[in-house]
């Protein structure tokens, strides 16, 4: 089991949480210190919970759209099928968009508060 992790590991990018976690567990299962053994097996419970944290909390692209078109249609807007075409014809710009001009867009907008143009 040491050597099927170790091969594991080996196979993942450096400083990769997934890594980490395998490593706690080869760790655990390498020693037969039980100091060594705790810290271990409280690593991989963090990695755990974090993970479960992150599952929990992650939104789908399916329900961020919905939200989008909830949003419009609770201000008024005229149609939720006018809201879907606006948030599709956004989407389709948006994956035309260099990532690096999204990001400064997002930042001006959101963390600035600036409107661009």
């Amino acid at each position: 089991l040491i050597d099927l992790l170790e091969r594991h590991i080996d196979k993942l990018p450096s400083e990769n949480s997934f890594a980490n976690y395998l490593e706690s567990i080869r760790g655990f299962l390498k020693t037969k210190d039980p100091i060594l053994q705790k810290a271990a097996f409280s690593n991989s419970e963090l990695f755990i919970d974090n993970f479960s944290y992150v599952l929990n909390n992650h939104i789908t692209s399916k329900q961020a759209v919905g939200s989008l078109i909830a949003a419009f249609d609770k201000v008024g807007y005229a149609d939720s099928m006018d809201a879907a075409v606006i948030i599709i014809e956004f989407e389709d710009l948006l994956k035309q968009m260099p990532v690096e001009d999204a990001e400064n867009l997002y930042k001006e907008r959101w963390i600035t508060g600036k409107y661009p143009g």
